[in-house]
């Protein structure tokens, strides 16, 4: 329990990896916009071709100014690192990004995601979209070795992958990327172990689903990740601006990992008057607008974070034990799930309203992901006309390139492993 005068190094010091283009805008965004103490300037921008890395500067250049502006040039000077043989890419195949991240991760990514001085305990945000090549083939290969691998200095530090699904009108091959990805995210190896802590669900097309442009305003993309952002911190606010219970990085972590049902999605409501708007009808609102198409009735985890301006903290609705007995009956009422956190935190500007993060988790995934399984079988089937002795070649990124189909077959197998669990889990809190 910390008190929010503790200094900054009492707390935990969170930090943001994103590989790929998709991944760098969010990373860019947040960082350049909503500059938390809990990150400072501990970002780093991953990709295998130089041209994506400009264009996602430049694409984020475009909406902000100022001390963002600023933020954004520290991110274009000391915080990208190219990677891989691969100059213009991985033509959006997974297994060739990991393959990049293999050659370079001793001499180039280690190296640079232990400059950032994280120590043990602390927290990466390593964030990827699912459907292409760099950041999906890098990132799971990435946490691995920090976690597993031989020369693991950093083994101690926890990770919570961050994935945006693919739109379902893009192609097969980005959701054959997406099941192959989401898995190696959850298991990896050969031994199957558990790879990310967490792992955070996104999906385009739900929150795409959200937004509406006028004239002469921001774009489709931007919009979707600046809500991702605002996800991103209000996840890290409880271990700072608190004074009673705090949610932090192990608490979002052991049980959900204990019982094998460590993925979850976020769900917001923003901007709720303090004097209108109750507890329970913020929490109605938010679990609404899921970022991943579920059935929320079915999370078996879920935690909850009320963020309030300061002189409303501790105050009526907003007191721990006041809170922590509204959210007991909300979650009866509306979940199976049988773990639950909630908390506290507040902001310093002089504002009337409040703001509600739940945090979804072991939710059944039977939307969204049996569709994407559908492409993901037939481009498989494609990919596997051209094995040979079980070996799919993908000769033109190098001739060490390959992906064998006991490897595929063990990552499909996996996920679907990883869902019957799920399964078994609601169905046994359901009794």
């Amino acid at each position: 329990m910390m008190s929010a005068s503790a200094s900054s190094d009492d707390y935990t010091k969170w930090s943001l990896i994103a590989s790929g283009e998709g991944a760098g805008r969010i990373a860019a965004l947040y960082f350049a916009s909503m500059q938390n103490e809990a990150i400072a300037d501990r970002i780093l921008l991953l990709n295998s071709a130089r041209a994506d890395l400009k264009k996602v500067l430049d694409e984020i250049a475009e909406h902000l100014g100022g001390k963002e502006a600023k933020a954004l040039e520290t991110i274009r000077r000391e915080r990208v690192q190219l990677f891989g043989r691969q100059s213009t890419g991985t033509g959006n195949f997974w297994k060739v990004g990991e393959n990049e991240a293999r050659i370079d991760f001793d001499e180039i990514i280690r190296r640079r995601i232990e400059s950032l001085g994280l120590t043990s305990g602390d927290a990466m945000f390593d964030i990827m979209t699912l459907g292409g090549g760099t950041g999906n083939g890098s990132i799971p290969y990435i946490i691995d070795q920090m976690k597993h691998g031989s020369g693991r200095t950093a083994s101690g530090h926890k990770h919570f992958a961050l994935c945006v699904w693919p739109d379902l009108i893009e192609a097969d091959h980005r959701h054959f990327n997406a099941i192959c990805g989401l898995s190696r995210l959850l298991k990896y190896g050969e031994d199957s172990h558990q790879n990310a802590d967490m792992v955070m669900l996104v999906d385009n097309t739900t929150l795409g689903k959200k937004i509406e442009l006028g004239d002469g305003e921001s774009n489709y993309y931007y919009e979707i990740n600046r809500m991702i952002a605002q996800a991103i911190d209000m996840m890290m606010a409880p271990g700072r601006k608190n004074t009673n219970r705090v949610i932090d990085v192990n608490d979002y972590i052991v049980f959900p990992s204990h019982i094998g049902v460590y993925h979850t999605t976020p769900c917001m409501s923003l901007g709720n008057d303090v004097d209108l708007i109750s507890i329970e009808s913020a929490l109605d609102d938010a679990i609404e607008n899921t970022f991943f198409p579920m059935d929320p009735a079915t999370a078996t985890v879920v935690w909850l974070i009320v963020r309030v301006p300061k002189r409303y903290f501790n105050v009526g609705q907003f007191e721990q034990r006041t809170l922590d007995h509204k959210f007991k009956g909300w979650v009866e009422e509306n979940i199976i799930g049988k773990l639950r956190y909630s908390t506290v935190t507040f902001v310093e500007e002089d504002i009337d309203t409040f703001d509600v993060l739940l945090l979804l988790g072991g939710f059944k995934l039977e939307k969204l992901v049996p569709e994407s399984f559908e492409k993901y079988l037939m481009f498989k089937e494609l990919l596997e006309l051209n094995a040979k002795n079980g070996e799919i070649s993908l000769a033109q990124f190098g001739d060490d390139v390959t992906l064998s189909t006991v490897e595929l077959n063990r990552i499909e197998q996996n996920l679907r492993d990883y869902m019957a669990h799920i399964d078994d889990v609601v169905k046994r809190l359901s009794r």
